[in-house]
């Protein structure tokens, strides 16, 4: 029987999730100014009210208790009877951030089907000695108890031994699959390989639920190799197409998918349909065996609500982001359905004029329907990127640096399925900046630098993609180091005098790449960047890494605004048909004799009004029997791409053509991994495919 949803319940997680969002921005903020304004007392004052109140309304004595310390706290401070001094302004912040972390373990136990159970006297305690403290009535309080970060994600992990990728509520129509899976013995790296699979997965799973839990943990590479590696999984994929998505990834050995019974005693607790004995057991387990420990706010913030004004909520309904995805399908088809109809050559050569009318109106419809649908999908980048001054404040405090991070055009949108996929890329290449790129105080005194390093993140929208830059003023890269451990790896392609300094610095996105020489928190153990690459590959983006030394590294990544439609030019070379995004194209052109001519190395080059641009030829990159290799006599297209603007040789161009971009098949991306230049596949009205044009990496140098 299914598992009845209680809707108070459901309000009570979204309410308090976007209040303690509120919250740990205006902590923040006040931790940078050094100081809190009235305002910002009598906000947070509210927020802990709230939650208090909705806690207990809920029966969460815990988190009834742990707010209402807090809520006394800021009470005294509202009346101005206590000091405010910057000791007494750091424990405060310190004492609500753990605070916070705690309450979001326990949203995020409610969210995952489970009780609410924690108790923090000692926490409530630490928060009354801070408070006699700061009002001249008690000694300085003992340090507040340290967030984790290794352990962090443990406590809600802990109930089922699990590491869980996604925090979506249990859905217990949706079937649920066990695979196990194991690789080939001596491959090394066992738990980079299992990485490979939970990212082959992720997109087409509801839930994904591992074991081993962490798979950065020193032992993880043994237990895999020895026991294999177990993954539960929620799809309402075909069984058989998850296991081709698995049997994709390198070094396998042998993988197997077996369909699993809601309530089977195999599961982990948060898939199970389980009974409120087995609940109250497992908790009690739990609760015998450790305390509630603070855990960082990307663990539940990861998987937060978009941010919305709580003062105009009723609004707005929260929609199953499957759903959205459906319809996102389901509208690409009507267009390439509509495509196909209203381009059927048997039906355009007829020139019926009330069948054009139709089709034009027609195309306005879906066209309005498409606009809708896509802007339904569209979040600002914002709610990610606030995440990251929480990455700053907690890497540069414990690695006793100083650190801003500036935020830039934090109203760029994007695809949700983008925003999602971006989220963890990020956070990756901000810890790097912090930890490996910005220096110690001194050492930035000594160079002549402020001891305050500064890290900016920044989006905008170019078009069709969107441009996220990282860039900080730190010590950049040392690319002889980089070469000296490629060259160790055995990585380098050429010799190193003749490595660029782009290529050299594309050496770091290898999986295992490290220049670390020591293993912390944060780095070393060169898991990490090429995680980075792969994610953001996947959603068709590239990323670029330059940087100079003793002045900082930056890092830039183009994204696509959306993975579904694109509006291109159709263009054909030979029989086989091509689409380029109709905003790449800046203008096309027949040359006049004698307009094209050679550089010194061989390569031909058009001057157009005063400007020189290079000139490729499509037939010879995809390396195809085209109808004129005389240039003359076929198309330039003048093309913007990432690095510069060329001009493209083709037979013909055919006309613009709306695409639903569709991956290329599985077994040509796996034995075709050096392949440049194709985006995906589209099909064309009269029902054939077409290859889209990836203008970033056609011309390749």
């Amino acid at each position: 029987m299914m598992r009845e949803i209680d809707p108070m319940l459901d309000v009570f997680i979204f309410e308090s999730s976007q209040l303690l969002e509120s919250l740990e921005e205006t902590m923040l903020q006040a931790e940078k100014n050094k100081t809190l304004s009235h305002e910002q007392i009598d906000e947070i004052f509210r927020i802990m009210h709230t939650i208090k109140g909705s806690s207990s309304m809920m029966s969460l004595d815990g988190l009834a208790k742990l707010t209402h310390a807090l809520e006394d706290m800021f009470d005294k401070i509202r009346e101005g009877k206590t000091r405010t001094d910057s000791e007494a302004l750091e424990g405060v912040i310190e004492l609500v951030l753990v605070s916070s972390d705690n309450i979001k373990v326990e949203i995020e136990k409610l969210s995952n089907g489970l009780e609410a159970d924690g108790e923090f006297p000692e926490l409530a305690d630490q928060i009354h000695k801070h408070l006699d403290f700061i009002m001249g009535s008690g000694p300085p309080p003992e340090e507040a108890p340290k967030e984790t970060t290794s352990a962090q994600k443990e406590e809600v992990n802990e109930v089922t031994g699990f590491s869980e990728d996604s925090a979506d509520e249990p859905n217990f129509g949706t079937p649920i699959y066990k695979i196990k899976v194991t690789f080939e013995e001596g491959c090394l790296m066992e738990n980079l390989r299992a990485f490979g699979v939970v990212t082959a997965l992720n997109d087409v799973c509801q839930r994904l639920i591992h074991k081993p839990a962490d798979l950065e943990a020193e032992d993880a590479s043994a237990e895999i190799a020895k026991n294999g590696f177990m993954l539960f999984v929620q799809s309402d994929e075909n069984p058989d197409d998850l296991k081709k998505l698995v049997d994709g990834v390198m070094f396998l050995d042998t993988s197997s998918i077996v369909e699993m019974e809601p309530d089977s005693e195999e599961l982990p607790l948060s898939l199970r349909l389980v009974t409120e004995e087995e609940v109250e057991d497992e908790i009690e387990t739990v609760a015998a065996s450790s305390t509630a420990t603070a855990t960082t706010a990307a663990t539940a913030a990861d998987n937060k609500p978009a941010a919305t004004e709580l003062t105009v909520k009723q609004n707005f309904i929260s929609v199953n982001v499957n759903k959205l995805d459906k319809l996102m399908n389901l509208m690409g088809e009507i267009v390439t359905t509509e495509s196909m109809v209203t381009k059927n050559p048997e039906i355009v050569n007829l020139h019926i004029d009330s069948f054009e009318r139709s089709s034009q109106e027609l195309r306005k419809l879906i066209n309005e329907l498409q606009d809708i649908v896509m802007s339904i999908r569209m979040l600002p980048v914002s709610n990610t990127f606030q995440k990251m001054h929480r990455i700053v404040r907690d890497v540069s405090k414990n690695l006793g640096k100083e650190v801003e991070l500036i935020l830039v055009g934090e109203d760029t949108e994007v695809d949700k399925n983008i925003i999602d996929t971006l989220s963890d890329p990020l956070m990756h290449l901000i810890r790097n900046s912090v930890d490996h790129g910005i220096e110690m105080p001194n050492d930035r005194l000594r160079a002549g630098k402020p001891a305050m390093g500064t890290v900016t993140l920044e989006a905008r929208s170019t078009g069709s993609d969107v441009l996220i830059l990282i860039t900080d003023d730190g010590g950049g890269l040392d690319k002889a180091a980089i070469l000296a451990k490629a060259a160790e790896k055995g990585i380098l392609t050429k010799p190193e005098s003749e490595m660029s300094d782009k290529e050299t610095y594309q050496l770091i996105f290898h999986a295992g790449f490290s220049t670390n020489t020591e293993v912390t928190e944060y780095s070393g153990r060169g898991v990490g960047m090429d995680v980075v690459k792969r994610n953001i590959d996947k959603v068709g983006g590239t990323i670029i890494l330059d940087s100079t030394p003793g002045e900082g590294t930056s890092t830039q990544i183009r994204i696509p605004l959306t993975l579904a439609i694109v509006d291109g030019m159709k263009l054909r070379v030979g029989k086989l048909v091509f689409i380029v995004p109709t905003l790449s194209i800046q203008e096309s052109f027949k040359p006049n004799d004698g307009d094209i001519f050679l550089d010194p190395d061989g390569a031909e080059m058009i001057m157009v009004r005063g400007e020189v641009y290079s000139v490729h030829r499509l037939y010879q990159i995809f390396n195809i029997d085209a109808d004129f290799e005389n240039i003359y006599e076929g198309i330039l297209i003048m093309i913007n791409s990432d690095n510069a603007t060329f001009c493209l040789f083709v037979d013909e161009l055919l006309g613009e053509q709306q695409a639903v971009i569709k991956p290329l098949p599985q077994y040509i991306q796996k034995h075709n991994t050096g392949m440049h230049g194709i985006g995906g596949c589209a099909v064309l009205g009269d029902g054939s495919i077409s290859l889209i044009i990836d203008i970033n990496t056609l011309v390749q140098e």
